[in-house]
């Protein structure tokens, strides 16, 4: 049995304006909904191929998403992985469900490692401007996402809260609108190693296009990453285990996909 783990947003699944600027060959499908608007898209084929996926090997979605955004995804849950992974390892949902237990280790790890929350606001306080500052989000009572004008907010103060915070077991992350205060051990790989003691697999695949994928794909047997994610431009060192796709959008998703499947007619069934 081959584990295959993916992140979702750019690597399986596309916005409007991604989708716009890497035009697919086929007409694209809604993948995702909010009060009747269409958010994400995939196309048929590609939708076709991650049916064939979840068919013949375990699937496991992987997101920074919160719980509730990640329900949003139709063409995933109708899937019914058997596990998935959201707030960026925070949580595991098996069989629909939380992993209490995986919660329960979490946690101490959190409060074991980084400084409480309110402490985190007070020394955000100190930084934080009303110039570059729109939205905060606290998600799922996991970790903080601040929505900048990244246009007013200067690097110096990003690398000066990234030096600070990492004193106290947080790690700062600015992407695009994005600023993400996130306790250092929650982290994509934490959440998959613990899934990893409990599952029978040959063979383990990871795809991802973020920075935030590269932890997933070091501790995978084979990695992907497209040409159009950030992770190949900001990673401490190359992944050799990791094939640096040339193709960008659907492209890059239909090759993965494909190519998961060879690899999955390949293992011995467990």
């Amino acid at each position: 049995m081959l584990l295959f783990t993916s992140d979702l947003d750019r690597t399986l699944i596309y916005s409007q304006r991604m989708m716009e600027k890497f035009p697919s060959k086929t007409a694209p499908i809604i993948a995702e909904r909010k009060e009747g608007v269409g958010l994400s898209m995939m196309t048929e084929v590609t939708m076709s191929l991650l049916q064939q996926v979840h068919q013949q090997t375990l699937f496991v979605p992987v997101t920074t998403r919160a719980v509730h955004q990640y329900e949003r995804i139709h063409v995933i849950k109708e899937l019914r992985p058997t596990f998935a992974i959201t707030s960026n390892g925070g949580t595991i949902i098996e069989q629909g469900h939380p992993n209490k237990e995986w919660s329960k280790i979490l946690r101490k790890r959190i409060e074991d490692s980084s400084i409480p929350k309110a402490d985190l606001l007070r020394k955000f306080n100190s930084y934080q401007s009303d110039e570059w500052l729109q939205q905060s989000f606290y998600v799922d009572e996991l970790f903080y996402v601040h929505y900048v004008d990244v246009n007013i907010i200067q690097d110096v103060e990003v690398q000066a809260m990234i030096q600070e915070f990492a004193v106290h077991g947080w790690h700062v992350l600015l992407q695009g609108r994005k600023l993400y205060f996130l306790p250092k051990v929650l982290t994509k790989e934490a959440a998959i190693s613990y899934l990893k003691e409990h599952c029978t697999y040959n063979m383990h695949v990871a795809a991802g296009d973020s920075i935030m994928d590269y932890g997933m794909l070091a501790i995978a047997d084979k990695g992907y990453t497209p040409n159009h994610g950030d992770l190949k431009d900001k990673q401490p060192q190359i992944l050799k285990n990791t094939m640096y796709s040339p193709y960008n959008g659907e492209a890059f998703t239909k090759y993965l996909l494909e190519d998961v499947l060879q690899l999955a007619n390949k293992q011995p069934i467990v």
